[in-house]
């Protein structure tokens, strides 16, 4: 019994001794593998604003660029280059050690000279991007710190050839500043340039500043004092000839405005006097007419006033005559009346009653001598007379 527990103990310890054995092996495998991945794997994230390019000894440089992800690959046989696509700034300046600086040297502003020989250092600064379609083409030509092998010596030269034409005065400041800057920027963004066509665009460009010598900028700044100077005195000139010409064109303006409103005040008068003028040959005209029709109103009024008095004598003439016609034939037939048989009785009736009228009025005392029968013989007798004119008229008795 003692024999087969020993036993059964040696093949326990020896079945432990084989795994610790095998875990060992299991743990210096894994170590083992883990130092060879480190060593022979390497894993590459490139980001969104980034491009790859991947190299392999047996296909050499790959014919697309590698877009953002991570990749894993074999060292050993493999490498991969990332280039950035988004904007970059390459500085051609001097800065000082605290500054911001961006991609290109510190202490790198360009000196060239003018086109009179004055020595200009010019510090300026470049915006650019990579294609990303050009970027296979940028790094088999160029490959790493294509700045320096490209875009600074393309930037030298383009400033150069443009700085050179101009002197130190005019690219100095200005206007002919600008223009410099411009002409810099137009040929180093064509797409015609080398910088284009090898894959690096160019956004912007800016001349930071131009330093001179501190002598000849004082001659610049003393020559631009004058120019101000002479500047201000054409300025003042003008204004001085602009204030004449404007008190020239108000004393002209006054003037033709007095000779217009003289003319205005002569043709006014000219007008009113034609007008009263011909107002009071209207007004003569008017009464003349008026007069006229008066007197032809008048006349016509005459004329049948006349007419009418004719016409009315004329009627009055034809009464008359009829009236005494009538009265003339009344008599004629009353006298024809008293012819008659008979008439005589009705003739002393009538000489009776007028008789009897005659005395009627006869009031008081008759005259001496005279009496009632006298007056009705006398009375009779002058009727009788009337009746009969063969007898003789008496004359009354004294």
């Amino acid at each position: 019994m003692f024999e087969k527990l020993k036993i059964k103990s040696m093949y326990q310890e020896e079945k432990m001794s084989k795994n610790t054995k095998f875990g060992i092996i299991a743990i210096v495998a894994f170590v083992v593998i883990i130092i060879a991945g480190l060593i022979f794997v390497r894993i590459k994230s490139i980001n969104g604003n980034e491009v790859g390019v991947k190299e392999t000894w047996s296909e050499g440089v790959a014919n697309k660029p590698l877009t953002p992800k991570t990749y894993v690959y074999f060292p050993v046989s493999e490498e991969i280059f990332v280039y950035p696509t988004n904007s970059q700034v390459f500085c051609m300046n001097n800065r000082k050690e605290n500054d911001e600086f961006a991609e290109g040297r510190r202490v790198d502003a360009y000196e060239c000279q003018s086109q009179e020989g004055q020595s200009m250092k010019i510090s300026l600064n470049v915006r650019y991007h990579l294609d990303p379609e050009k970027i296979i083409d940028l790094h088999k030509t160029v490959r790493d710190n294509f700045e320096e092998r490209l875009l600074r010596p393309e930037i030298m030269r383009i400033v150069k050839d443009a700085a050179t034409t101009r002197t130190a005065l005019v690219a100095y400041s200005g206007q002919g500043l600008v223009d410099l800057q411009n002409e810099i920027f137009h040929k180093l963004s064509d797409k015609n340039s080398d910088l284009y066509n090898r894959g690096v665009v160019v956004e912007n460009f800016v001349i930071e500043e131009i330093n001179l010598d501190p002598k000849y900028v004082e001659q610049i700044q003393a020559k631009q004092v004058a120019v101000q100077q002479s500047l201000r005195l054409i300025e003042e000139t003008k204004a001085a000839n602009q204030a004449a010409e404007k008190a020239k064109a108000t004393a002209q303006a006054d003037f033709e405005k007095a000779v217009v409103e003289a003319k205005r005040d002569k043709e006014t008068g000219i007008l009113n006097a034609q007008k009263e003028a011909q107002q009071q040959i209207l007004a003569a005209e008017a009464a003349k007419t008026k007069a006229v029709l008066a007197a032809e109103a008048q006349k016509a009024s005459n004329v049948l006033a006349a007419q009418g008095e004719q016409e009315s004598g004329l009627l009055r003439a034809q009464a008359i005559e009829a009236l005494g016609k009538a009265e003339a034939s009344a008599t004629k037939q009353k006298l024809q009346a008293y012819a008659v048989t008979g008439a005589d009785a009705y003739v002393k009736i009538q000489v009776a009653e007028s008789m009897s009228h005659a005395f009627g009025g006869i009031k008081g005392y008759l005259p001496e001598k005279m009496t009632v029968n006298l007056l009705a013989d006398q009375y009779d007798k002058a009727v009788n007379v009337l009746i009969n004119s063969s007898v003789p008229t008496p004359v009354a008795a004294q």
